[in-house]
């Protein structure tokens, strides 16, 4: 099957691929070749692309992302999003002084539209966290 990553900016990747496991607000679901027609709405978190069945699971290729809308006809999936960070973009200590700040954000919103805007930059952060969490494993 095929797979296609669209973010505002352009097609991030879109290549064959055995298997995608994409973050949804249920939790993290596998989508396979022949997989029901779908249409859902994504989750921030790390979305994970196997290219192959041998692949090991170190050498999946990850990308955190932002929400979006997923959608899935048996032979092709397409994730669209307004923002994908590739894991060569993200750096463990960086993440983690973002996700702090956004933290901060939080704990200083003095109205609800304050604190929901922190709460979307403090799930940004943390998928990007995640992500430098997946590329500092994969590389000892």
């Amino acid at each position: 099957m095929n797979f296609q990553l669209i973010s505002a900016t352009g097609i991030k990747f879109d290549e064959p691929v055995y298997e995608v496991m994409v973050p949804t607000k249920d939790g993290t679901i596998a989508v396979y070749e022949d997989h029901m027609p779908l249409i859902s709405t994504g989750a921030p978190g790390v979305l994970s692309i196997r290219k192959k069945q041998s692949d090991a699971d170190q050498n999946m290729e990850h990308f955190a992302v932002y929400g979006g809308i997923m959608q899935v006809d048996g032979k092709n999936i397409r994730f669209v999003t307004d923002d994908v960070t590739t894991s060569d973009e993200v750096s463990e200590a960086e993440a983690k002084q973002a996700l702090e700040r956004a933290q901060q954000l939080i704990k200083s919103a003095e109205s609800r539209t304050a604190l929901h805007e922190a709460r979307s930059i403090m799930l940004h952060h943390e998928a990007r966290l995640h992500l430098a969490q997946i590329k500092s494993r994969h590389h000892r």
